[in-house]
């Protein structure tokens, strides 16, 4: 009687419960310029204090958590949640200078310091220990925008300052490699995300100080046409 060969056995096992952190650097592009806020602000609009639409750069860390099952030989899918705090942001400043000699100064500081998402993970194990797969899912973020113009002269100084914070929702996706070291429980990655965020409103609300010290208050909305970020991280996991 002819012997059948034995089945091939599964020589690293995937599937199971995991946590970790993770670290790397990201940029984003939001889509507000001067002219929107020239148009939307009144109490700023200022030609001649022009700025471009602001690019932030910086970086994020944050923590993941997913369940894997292993396929067969080389497939692995899973699920996985993850949250980072991030400093990315952009700071842009401009300066006009009158006739008179006196200067007027416009800062606007952008900063993207959230980021989320739920996604899922498709694998090909290339080896045992070698994972490389591709992911995607829903995604949210958080910013902040900060519009200041500073108005100078012999009597004082005049203070306008605009601040708005908006969530924002929309999808991820990317790829990435994973090893697990020398068959324990750790995990080593590095991976990409590009997220894609649609249309937010910002409410702006304003400050206007005087030179004589007076307050006044306002408020304008701010239509944001959109939002990307890109995200470039290492992790580590833990596999139980």
């Amino acid at each position: 009687m002819p012997v059948k060969a034995p089945a091939p056995q599964v020589v690293s096992d995937w599937t199971g419960f995991y946590i970790g952190i993770h670290g790397g650097y990201g940029w984003a592009r939001p889509g507000v310029s001067d002219f929107d806020l020239n148009v939307s602000n009144p109490q700023a609009n200022d030609s001649s204090l022009s700025l471009h639409a602001p690019r932030l750069r910086g970086a994020v860390f944050g923590g993941h958590a997913g369940y894997n099952w292993q396929s067969g030989q080389r497939g692995v899918v899973g699920l996985e949640i993850d949250f980072s705090a991030a400093d990315i942001k952009s700071a842009q400043e401009a300066t006009f200078i009158s006739t008179l000699g006196s200067p007027t100064t416009r800062t606007l500081n952008s900063k993207l310091d959230s980021l989320a998402s739920a996604r899922a993970r498709v694998g090909f194990l290339v080896g045992p220990e070698f994972l490389l797969y591709g992911t995607g899912g829903a995604a949210w973020g958080h910013t902040k925008f900060t519009d200041s113009l500073v108005r100078h002269s012999a009597t004082g100084d005049a203070v306008l300052i605009s601040q708005a914070s908006a969530n924002h929702l929309g999808w991820v996706a990317g790829a990435g490699t994973e090893w697990r070291l020398w068959g324990t429980g750790l995990m080593l990655r590095v991976e990409y995300l590009h997220y894609g965020f649609g249309s937010a409103s910002l409410a702006f609300g304003t400050v206007n100080t005087s030179p004589d010290g007076t307050q006044t208050s306002g408020r304008f909305n701010l239509p944001l046409q959109r939002l990307t970020t890109d995200v470039v991280r290492g992790g580590l996991s833990y596999k139980f």
